[in-house]
């Protein structure tokens, strides 16, 4: 495997552009976008439209919505690290086989046997609990079929079993229960039988409509192709969108094994390159053609900023971040679960995060010294990002000190 050595400021510039947060690399064009990058993070409800904002120069939320809900060019699924992902939907297969073997970690251990949790909701006896779940879900699929898309709750109507309770943590603080419909439902589309569909209320919104697969997304056909040529394709996006990146970056940005990053690596190992990151480490790796691709780019040579959302694609898309954030900075922009919050980029670098008052206005606080000109740049995107907020406030799930505190400038 050849060696290659690259300033990192040469890195940053190139992945910059390749996740559409040049100026000039800007795309408006929604779902070009999410499929250059793999993928758009979804657990946060906001978070998509966030992202796109800062790639696309014109961006504007129906674009999204209609992506999603009108002409269903993406969807939502459960993929990386088995998190909500917005996904073209053309690709869908690949991320549903790639994580064939993944889909049950969303669910605690003790939630594991479905069955057993109809037991325990005294829905059934333990020896009828496997024909009695097939049996839901078969009620779920009809009720769908005849009624199109629809909540939890709405289901839970028509399929009554679905409203029995389960305990769960007894006797600890945070102690409470949880509706059968509101696993099961959630678990159907892991299986790949339901999708979500639109939410209901406004862009942030988690509460779901839920689609049959099969009416949301008729082309769509889950079983093309094998789990490991599909852990082979996602392992050879990513590095075509977040390349150069280690064995580790890989393997936590998959959330895979060892052993089967080992094996999709070995698998791609003629298609790569080895380079070292001047001042950072050696044993990156990149496809070889996006490889000259860097050695030819120049990119910017004045200042660039970019503002990102809270778990944006490419502050999370690595498990090492030396690249793009030092160290001492790191308890400001992560959360102790390893979740990103709004940041503030300049050149490459995390230099700051960034927040909103009460009134809406967009704040932000560096940790970084940075030029004159860049100053200017980042009060201008900051107004570029109000506008687009057009003052609704938006808090991340949590936040660091760092983060909070600028609520309270």
């Amino acid at each position: 495997m050849a060696r290659l050595l690259l300033e990192t400021s040469s890195v940053n510039r190139y992945l910059a552009h390749k996740q559409h947060l040049l100026p000039a690399s800007r795309l408006a064009d929604v779902v070009a976008v999410t499929r250059n990058i793999v993928a758009l993070h979804a657990t946060d409800a906001v978070a998509p439209y966030l992202s796109l904002w800062a790639r696309d120069p014109d961006f504007g939320r129906a674009a999204l919505e209609d992506a999603l809900y009108e002409n269903r060019s993406l969807a939502k699924v459960l993929c990386m690290r088995v998190t909500m992902h917005a996904v073209p939907s053309d690709e869908l297969p690949f991320f549903f086989q790639a994580y064939d073997r993944h889909r049950e970690r969303s669910y605690p251990a003790e939630f594991r046997s479905f069955a057993g949790l109809l037991v325990r909701a005294g829905i059934c006896g333990a020896q009828e609990a496997e024909a009695r779940l097939d049996e839901l879900q078969c009620q779920v699929l009809d009720v769908l079929g005849e009624k199109g898309p629809s909540t939890v709750q709405q289901i839970s109507r028509a399929v009554p079993e679905l409203k029995a309770k389960v305990a769960h943590d007894e006797g600890k603080a945070y102690a409470g229960e949880f509706s059968i419909g509101s696993r099961l439902v959630p678990r159907m589309c892991a299986e790949g039988l339901l999708i979500r569909a639109r939410p209901r209320g406004t862009w942030r919104s988690n509460l779901y409509e839920y689609a049959l697969l099969s009416d949301w997304l008729p082309e769509v056909n889950l079983e093309s192709g094998t789990p490991q040529q599909a852990r082979v394709w996602l392992v050879r996006r990513y590095l075509a969108a977040f390349g150069p990146a280690t064995y580790s970056d890989v393997q936590w940005w998959t959330g895979s094994s060892k052993a089967e990053t080992k094996g999709v690596l070995e698998e791609l190992e003629p298609e790569l390159v080895e380079v070292t990151i001047e001042g950072i480490s050696n044993g990156y790796l990149m496809l070889a053609g996006d490889a000259g691709r860097l050695g030819a780019f120049t990119g910017p040579q004045s200042p660039y900023v970019f503002f990102l959302p809270a778990l944006d694609p490419y502050i999370m898309g690595y498990q090492g971040r030396r690249r793009f954030l030092n160290s001492e900075h790191r308890a400001k922009v992560f959360d102790r679960a390893g979740n990103a919050q709004p940041t503030v980029w300049v050149d490459g670098r995390a230099v700051g995060a960034w927040g909103q008052s009460q009134d809406g206005s967009v704040i932000y606080r560096l940790f970084e010294p940075v030029c004159d000109e860049a100053q200017e740049l980042l009060a201008s995107e900051a107004r570029r990002l109000e506008i687009f907020l057009d003052g609704e406030v938006i808090r991340p799930r949590s936040q660091t000190p760092f983060t909070r505190a600028l609520g309270h400038r």
